[in-house]
């Protein structure tokens, strides 16, 4: 019968052994040194001057003194004497001075591996998965210093990215899917994909439903806005001007559609009250075309297709530069400087020009 356990090296009873006890004190002493083991330094060579009974020590180096021979075991101190003890493959071991977990690989003390092959967290990792969690939520926090998260890959061609699913089946991937441009695409049923946006790598222009082009926004498809109160999109000169212009429609005139540089300014593509369109330049209505189609020019109320409240003038043509009657139409009038007569006013008949005074051709 063997007088050792293989393990611990614990003292074994034997057969018609005298004083029993004290090879059970002895297995039971190693245990207690032993299991959930903490040693207070790994850095000493040299015994300490008072050691308490219970102190242990990874001796470090080849040891001097009465631990000399001993570099690497475990020092036991007990009843005043010490105690050594050759630790094994997977052996575990809290450094107090450090603050420090190490394991034993066979040769000798080391920090717990960097990396491990996989690990699940109340999940179960495999070769893909290499690292699983399941629950409620995950936190990574910086304390009171920053923190990032990164995702990494090989090369252009393949991808780097966070996939959200539903059931185990991906619904939006956002990251570097293929390329260096960052892209978020979605899916109905986890196998196809449809490109939602990309922002290009160099530029920072964004596509949304196509590649990003050479202005900083492009959709591909009608863009949508929807308010309970004014709808409006507001472009802003950040320069020196700081000039800025909108567009959208408003609930306190209830125009349909309108554009402005400033609150004087403004031309409105439908004005609901008034059923008309309206163009404002310093502070006043200029242009109305109204909702039968006449079209006003310095009044709100045009009463014929064209109304103008003051001059008209026409440009001026020297005979040999009028434009062909014919292409511009019956009906056209322009301003002749020398015309037959003197210069006058000229209309065409659809084939040639004619004098407004006379009839006569110019």
């Amino acid at each position: 019968m063997a007088d050792a356990s293989l393990n611990l090296s614990l003292p074994l009873l034997q057969a018609s052994q005298a004083q029993k006890h004290i090879t059970q004190n002895e297995a039971l002493l190693i245990l207690d040194g032993l299991v959930q083991l903490a040693v207070l330094s790994r850095s000493q060579d040299t015994p300490p001057t008072d050691p308490g009974d219970g102190a242990r020590y990874v001796i470090a180096g080849a040891g001097q003194g009465e631990w000399a021979g001993q570099g690497g075991k475990l020092a036991r101190r007990h009843a005043g004497a010490w105690a050594f003890h050759t630790p094994r493959a997977g052996w575990l071991a809290w450094v107090v001075d450090e603050e420090r977990l190490l394991l034993h690989d066979g040769e000798g003390w080391g920090d717990l591996p960097a990396a491990f092959g996989m690990l699940g967290v109340n999940a179960t990792a495999d070769a893909t998965n290499r690292l699983a969690v399941r629950g409620p939520a995950s936190l990574f926090d910086g304390g009171s210093g920053d923190h990032s998260l990164k995702v990494s890959k090989a090369a252009t061609g393949n991808a780097a990215g966070v996939m959200f699913q539903s059931g185990y089946s991906g619904r939006a991937e956002l990251g570097l899917l293929g390329s260096d441009d960052l892209q978020l695409k979605v899916s109905a049923d986890g196998t196809e994909w449809v490109q939602a946006v990309t922002v290009d790598r160099a530029n920072g222009h964004v596509g949304i439903g196509k590649a990003p082009g050479p202005v900083r926004l492009e959709v591909s498809g009608g863009i949508r806005g929807t308010s309970s109160t004014a709808v409006f999109l507001q472009l802003i000169n950040s320069g020196t001007s700081g000039t800025q212009a909108w567009i959208g429609i408003p609930d306190w005139n209830r125009s349909a559609f309108y554009i402005y540089g400033s609150q004087v300014d403004i031309m409105s593509m439908y004005d609901t009250p008034t059923r008309s369109h309206r163009l404002f330049a310093g502070g006043s209505e200029r242009i109305r075309i109204a909702s039968g189609g006449e079209v006003g020019v310095g009044t709100t109320t045009p009463t014929a297709r064209l109304h103008v409240a003051g001059p008209v003038r026409t440009g001026s043509y020297l005979k040999a530069a009028l434009p062909s009657a014919a292409s511009v139409g019956a009906g056209t009038l322009a301003y002749v400087s020398d015309a037959a007569g003197g210069a006058q006013f000229a209309y065409s008949d659809g084939s040639q020009w004619l004098k407004l005074r006379d009839g006569n051709p110019v």
